[in-house]
């Protein structure tokens, strides 16, 4: 809908209420074709007026009829107009507003008729944001619509995933208050780093609020030292809403009693079918182990650690095996981590290594081991990866629990969030048909749906996807997705019409800017070239192939790397290039130098949950905290769940390269 002055006409109207205003003010309605406006629901301040609407439409035709008083004519009907939105009765407020609209109003009741008619249809299928958010310019310069135009603005930008602007708004609405503070501060740290970038250079409004997040981020990890830091915060914004009514959060984090782990109980299984995959995590957790102990000064105690086997264990078994025990790593399976999640003594610190209420995966899945696995054997989808959509399935976490999973679908949703973010408009998705595959496309096409669901007003966004099984099934699909086959049909149509030989290139749909892939190292080795192959040469430009770990295997030759060009993945710091651990490195190389890619995983695993548990109580107080792990860059957001934002690489020249941050990296959550 084009809620242009030209184009807002509405129907003839039926109203009496309206036809008296109109026959009473010399307005002679136009017959056009309107649609029924929906109901609005915008939750913004309203105005208080005494009067009734039926009485201002009176008054209107007084002040025409007596003084030709076109302004307060005017000025009463958009009161009536605005009581009649308070009152949910849009139909009666879109014929006084599209009248106005169309017969034109003076300069100064513009700005409210431009508001009035932005709350209307704010919410309404047709009507884009865009087009509101214009009505709504130029702000008026101070008073009550001011504030008001603020509010309706905050709930568009909040639609549109600008937080800070969103919050911006916010601000310039809501009176100080300790809730208008908490929604302020939510959105400040639901925003993507480059918005709070931007917004620290831009917002005089939100510094206060993106200096509270930068201390928060820095220091969250010491509560004394928290606490030292909001000393001398609110002293420096003494006054201002942030400091008179700190976060709670903030105030929790800088208030935690802190306690460094003494005895830890850690529950895997290490031995049967599993026995290899939780030794390998053991191991990880005995390297950070050894690091923390070598770095103790003199009469400081190391930790004591308790390994339990969990294998055929109950989850009372399990509950009497760590009964004692203050802080608890594991376990690792789902079923055992839902088995004793409920019932976990008050006081104990569990960072499961697994989440609950996950999505089963299906069988005969490759597992991390890189053996094919039968259906009476859990491939480690079924153990470590096992989450589903955290976001919605993860029950209320305690404040003693964390969840901690290398979830595949949580890369798919960092994909979705840099492809986003990053300006591009037409991915195609590529997975191949297996359990694992499928649960990150789902993955990746929710969260795009999501973050693209404002620009269709809450209507499906069209994704190209392709599902393949086998070389041919996935030649066939790229060839169609990209519109080659199309292409080759008319090049032969036009041979076939001038019976002459064409010696033309087909050419692939212009507005794929990049293919995602959800696929093994073997599928992707072959998609990659097919690929290329299916992309036209003429526009000069290249379609960017992105992928997750799981397309990455390190254990091949080079020639899988030749296979591979360009294409750019997400991947463990721990297993790219030049990161900060190459000690560790070193001594893992030479006491497992046959360790496979996905086991070196598990490792990196098993390392990252010994250094995360002390930490645990500051990380879920405060998510704005984070650590820099193997695995990842760590946090623990509001549902107990540990975040691991990805670097990017890119295989260029036969090696793996690391993509530089900013626009190269994979935004935060």
């Amino acid at each position: 809908m084009n809620l242009s002055a030209g184009c807002l006409r509405f129907s003839q109207l039926t109203l009496i209420a309206s036809a008296l205003v109109l026959a009473g003010c010399g307005s002679t309605p136009k017959t056009v074709q309107s649609r029924a406006p929906v109901e609005s629901n915008t939750q913004v301040p309203v105005v208080n007026i005494d009067d009734s609407p039926e009485s201002l439409i009176k008054k209107a035709r007084s002040a025409w009829e007596d003084n030709h008083d076109a302004v307060q004519r005017n000025r009463y009907l958009l009161d009536a107009a605005d009581l009649y939105l308070q009152k949910n009765e849009s139909t009666k407020a879109q014929a006084i507003l599209l009248s106005l609209k169309e017969d034109g109003v003076e300069e100064e009741n513009r700005l409210r008729l431009n508001f009035l008619i932005a709350t209307l249809y704010n919410g309404d299928d047709a009507a884009s944001d865009d087009e509101l958010l214009s009505l709504l310019s130029p702000l008026a310069t101070a008073g009550d619509l001011k504030r008001r135009k603020q509010a309706l603005r905050a709930t568009i930008l909040e639609r549109k995933h600008d937080w800070t602007g969103a919050a911006e708004a916010y601000a310039e609405s809501l009176e100080p208050s300790v809730q208008s503070v908490e929604k302020i501060w939510a959105l400040v740290n639901h925003a993507t780093p480059s918005q709070r970038q931007q917004a620290q250079a831009s917002s005089a409004t939100l510094r206060p609020y993106l200096a509270l997040y930068d201390l928060a981020a820095t220091e969250g990890l010491s509560p004394a030292g928290l606490s030292r830091a909001l000393v001398q915060f609110n002293q420096v914004y003494r006054g201002h809403p942030v400091s008179e009514y700190m976060p709670a959060s903030v105030v929790a984090g800088a208030e935690l009693r802190t306690e460094q782990p003494r005895e830890v109980a850690v529950l895997l299984p290490l031995s049967g079918k599993l026995g290899a995959t939780g030794t390998t995590i053991k191991e990880g957790l005995l390297s950070a182990y050894y690091d923390q102990a070598s770095a103790l000064r003199a009469g400081e105690q190391p930790v004591s650690l308790n390994f339990i086997d969990t294998r055929n264990k109950t989850a009372d078994e399990l509950l009497n095996a760590i009964h004692g025990y203050k802080w608890v790593i594991g376990p690792l399976l789902k079923e055992n981590v839902e088995g004793i999640m409920h019932r976990i003594p008050a006081g104990t610190h569990l960072l499961a290594l697994n989440r609950a209420d996950a999505v089963a995966a299906g069988d005969n899945l490759q597992g991390l081991t890189g053996n094919t696995l039968t259906s009476d054997v859990p491939s480690l989808a079924d153990i470590t990866e096992q989450a589903g959509n955290a976001l919605n399935l993860q029950p209320a976490a305690t404040s003693q629990q964390a969840f901690f999973a290398l979830a595949p679908e949580d890369e798919a949703t960092q994909l979705a969030d840099y492809i986003y973010q990053n300006g591009f408009k037409a991915p195609i998705v590529v997975s191949a048909q297996n359990s694992i595959n499928q649960r990150m496309e789902t993955a990746f096409t929710t969260r795009w749906q999501e973050l693209n669901g404002n620009k269709a007003q809450g209507k499906q966004v069209k994704l190209t996807t392709v599902q393949f099984t086998d070389s041919n099934s996935l030649r066939e699909g790229i060839t169609q997705s990209l519109d080659v086959a199309q292409s080759h049909d008319r090049i032969k149509q036009i041979e076939y019409m001038v019976n002459e030989k064409l010696y033309n290139v087909p050419r692939n749909r212009r507005d794929v800017d990049a293919i995602i892939v959800f696929a093994s190292p073997e599928q992707t080795e072959l998609l990659n070239p097919m690929v290329e192959a299916s992309l036209s040469p003429f526009n000069g430009q290249t379609v960017p192939v992105f992928a997750t770990s799981r397309s990455i295997e390190y254990d091949d030759t080079k020639n899988q790397w030749r296979d591979l060009q360009n294409v750019r993945f997400l991947d463990m710091p721990w297993m790219l290039p030049q990161h900060q651990w190459q000690t560790l490195q070193s001594r893992s190389e030479n006491l497992w130098p046959q360790r496979s890619t996905q086991m070196s995983r598990l490792f990196a695993f098993g390392v990252d949950a010994y250094n995360l548990l002390p930490h645990m109580p500051s990380m879920m107080a405060l998510p704005q905290t984070q650590l820099s792990g193997l695995t990842g860059t760590l946090s623990i957001n509001t549902q107990g769940d540990v975040v691991r934002t990805l670097p990017q690489a890119v295989i260029s020249n036969e090696a793996v390269q690391m993509l530089s941050s900013g626009k190269a990296a994979v935004p935060g959550h």
